[in-house]
């Protein structure tokens, strides 16, 4: 028995219609080659400063400089927690380190023998905290021990055991305190780890403490000059 034009056509119409939206398979999205490879592009144009996202968490590197000016890490490009800063031309691919890989806590010990300052070269962007102090002469932070973004230092005959590494991963680190003089005119640093920025919270001199002419920061410290004194605030 044959089947009828009325079946046959309606077999027709429905191998026709085709399959909807919903039924098709969509590729997943590829993840983004930045994500992917680890990699950050960050390009400082015509010289100006410029910030890019990124995860820091774990360290930064230059891959691959991409630029004519030198890229020079804490001068021309750095870290703040979630992103890169570039800046003076500098142009460049950015490795970033594996958040899994961030180290715990590390205990050692730095001493200075003289007044005058000894670093102990150590990663510090996870917090620094004295832990014991070893010495007679006291150990005062911002006085006789502080830190910059790869050492810890200490002056004044200042021993003690410090443990790098204090911080949760993510925390982000708190503000500080730190009173910066320039002695008889005398441009003076003071080294402390300035992550985002710092901010002159109290004069104390009679000279002018204006930033950029008589004080500034970078990611070493606070400097200040020209007889400026003052109290600042950094995170």
């Amino acid at each position: 028995m044959f089947p009828s034009a009325t079946g046959l056509l309606l077999v027709g119409l429905f191998a026709a219609v085709p399959a909807s939206a919903s039924d098709e398979q969509v590729p997943a999205a590829e993840p983004s080659q930045e994500k992917a490879s680890g990699m950050v592009r960050c390009e400082s144009p015509k010289g100006r400063p410029r910030t890019c996202k990124a995860e820091t968490r774990a360290g930064v590197r230059v891959a691959k400089q991409l630029s004519k000016s030198p890229c020079n890490e804490g001068q021309t490009w750095g870290t703040r927690p979630g992103e890169i800063w570039v800046k003076a031309g500098c142009r460049a691919e950015f490795a970033l380190g594996d958040i899994g890989t961030i180290p715990t806590p590390v205990y050692f010990k730095c001493e200075s023998n003289t007044a005058a300052r000894k670093h102990c070269p150590v990663s510090t962007r996870a917090g620094v905290r004295l832990v014991r102090q070893l010495s007679k002469s006291d150990c005062i932070e911002h006085s006789t021990w502080g830190f910059d973004v790869d050492s810890v230092w200490v002056s004044q005959g200042c021993r003690a055991e410090f443990q790098v590494g204090t911080r949760r991963v993510g925390q982000a680190t708190g503000p500080q305190s730190v009173r910066c003089e320039s002695d008889r005119g005398r441009e003076h640093r003071c080294d402390v780890g300035v992550w985002k920025g710092a901010q002159l919270t109290k004069q104390l001199s009679r000279s002018p403490c204006v930033q950029g002419h008589s004080w500034g920061w970078d990611e070493r410290g606070v400097w200040v000059s020209r007889g400026c004194r003052a109290e600042f605030t950094v995170w």
